[in-house]
C-alpha cells in the first residue's frame, strides 16, 4: 500500500507542476492587438489652422509681399501673401471692398505681435464706384451720402460725403468742406475756392491723341507740361489714360490735365492747385470725389 501511495502522489504533484506551467505562461503572454483597431488614431493630430475672417477696404501694397486693408471698424492692418494670391491681389483696386479670411502667427520673440497671414481674399465691391460693369446707374438709386476713403498724411481714413448731380448726366460724391456746381461741373475747396476741379464730360468720338494735344496747348502756358507715368502719378489716379502737368514758377500753382474714363465715358478733369498748406488735403479730397461719378440711366 505504501508504494501504491506514493506512486500516486508522484502522479499528482507532476500533474500539478504541469498545470502551474501552462497557466504561468498564459499569464505572462500579452495580448495580441486586434487586427481591427484603428492604430491610426492613437498617433497625435497635426494642429488645426484657426482662420479669422472679416471685411474692410483695400487700399494698396505696401511692398510686393504685404496688402493694407482698412478693415470695417476702421482700423488699417497690413496682411502678408504669397504666391497662390498673387492674381487676386492683383485684380484689386484702390478703394475696392474685400471678405478675407487670415491667419494669425506667432513671432518668436515677440510675445504680444502677431504676424497676419491672408489665406483668402475676394473682392466683393468698388468702393470708388468706379469701372462699373453692370451699367449705368440713376443716381436716385444711389444712397445720398457714402463714407469715402481716402489718405491724409499718410493715414488712411473714411470720411462722409454727399450725393450731387450734374446737369450734364452724371452724380458724383462731394465731401462737406467743398462745393460743386452742377450747372458748371466745377468742384472747389471752401477754405479757398481757388483750389478747384473743372468736370468735362467728352462726347463718345473723342481721340486721345487730340485730347493730349489740346491739353499740352492748356498748360504750356503756365509752364514746362510733363506727362506722368503710371508711376509717377497719384494712387488715385493710377487707372487714369492721360495725365498732363505743369507748374507756374511765379507763384508755384501746379496744373494738371487728367483723362480718365469712368462709368464707360471719357472725362477730363482740369485741376488747378496753389501753392499753400491746403494742397495736401485739396488732392486726397478730390480724387476721392472725382472716383465717385457714375452716369445717369437714360
Amino acid at each position: 500500500m505504501r508504494n501504491g501511495t506514493k506512486r500516486g502522489s508522484a502522479v499528482l504533484v507532476a500533474l500539478l507542476a504541469l498545470m502551474l506551467a501552462a497557466c504561468g505562461q498564459n499569464g505572462g503572454s500579452s495580448p495580441s492587438p486586434d487586427p481591427g483597431s484603428d492604430q491610426e488614431s492613437n498617433r497625435p493630430s497635426e494642429p488645426e489652422v484657426n482662420l479669422k475672417e472679416a471685411s474692410g477696404t483695400f487700399t494698396g501694397l505696401a511692398d510686393p509681399h504685404t496688402v493694407e486693408i482698412v478693415l470695417d471698424n476702421g482700423e488699417p492692418t497690413e496682411f502678408q501673401f504669397d504666391e497662390s494670391l498673387q492674381e487676386a491681389v492683383a485684380g484689386l483696386q484702390e478703394n475696392d471692398t474685400v471678405s478675407i479670411k487670415y491667419e494669425e502667427k506667432a513671432i518668436e520673440g515677440e510675445e504680444n505681435v502677431k504676424q497676419l497671414v491672408l489665406a483668402e481674399i475676394t473682392k466683393t465691391g468698388s468702393d470708388s464706384g468706379t469701372g462699373s460693369s453692370e451699367g449705368n446707374t440713376d443716381s436716385e438709386s444711389r444712397p445720398e451720402t457714402k463714407e469715402l476713403t481716402l489718405t491724409l498724411e499718410g493715414m488712411t481714413e473714411k470720411k462722409e460725403a454727399s450725393l450731387i448731380p450734374a446737369a450734364d448726366g452724371y452724380s458724383l460724391y462731394v465731401f462737406d468742406s467743398f462745393t460743386f456746381n452742377p450747372e458748371t461741373g466745377l468742384l472747389t475747396m471752401d477754405v479757398d475756392p481757388n483750389y478747384a476741379v473743372k468736370v468735362e464730360k467728352l462726347s463718345s468720338g473723342a481721340n486721345l491723341e487730340s485730347l493730349k494735344e489740346e491739353g499740352t496747348n492748356q498748360l504750356s502756358e503756365y509752364g514746362t507740361v510733363e506727362e506722368l507715368t503710371e508711376e509717377k502719378r497719384p494712387e488715385a489716379m493710377k487707372d487714369s489714360t492721360l495725365f498732363l502737368t505743369a507748374k507756374e514758377e511765379a507763384n508755384g500753382t501746379s496744373h494738371q490735365y487728367i483723362v480718365k474714363e469712368m462709368d464707360g465715358n471719357g472725362f477730363v478733369f482740369h485741376v488747378t492747385i496753389p501753392e499753400g498748406e491746403p494742397s495736401e488735403g485739396f488732392e486726397p479730397h478730390v480724387y476721392a470725389s472725382l472716383n465717385t461719378i457714375e452716369l445717369d440711366s437714360e
